[in-house]
């Protein structure tokens, strides 16, 4: 389990524009504590839960597999469709 904070998020966006030059083609979603919350009782406001519960339950967004394949999924399809596989 990760421990992803902004600052750890910008440390590997730098990195990746080290290694891959700043007009590389990317992708991203980024989920922070103010989209893990419960609506109030009346469901007109949105409450933010606590930061240590954002964090356990993003970091089990972060480790499900289900998300990754979907992407990989995705990105096969698009090569497909281009006929960039030559096989």
């Amino acid at each position: 389990m990760s421990n992803n904070t902004l600052e750890h998020l910008l440390n590997r966006v730098q990195r990746l524009i080290d290694q891959q030059g700043k007009d590389a083609p990317a992708a991203a979603f980024i989920f922070t504590n103010e989209d893990v919350f419960v609506w109030s009782e009346d469901g007109g406001d949105q409450v933010p839960v606590e930061r240590n519960v954002a964090a356990d339950i993003l970091n089990e967004v972060e480790d499900t597999d289900y998300i990754y394949t979907q992407i990989f999924d995705i990105i096969e399809e698009e090569i497909d469709s281009r006929n960039l596989n030559k096989k």
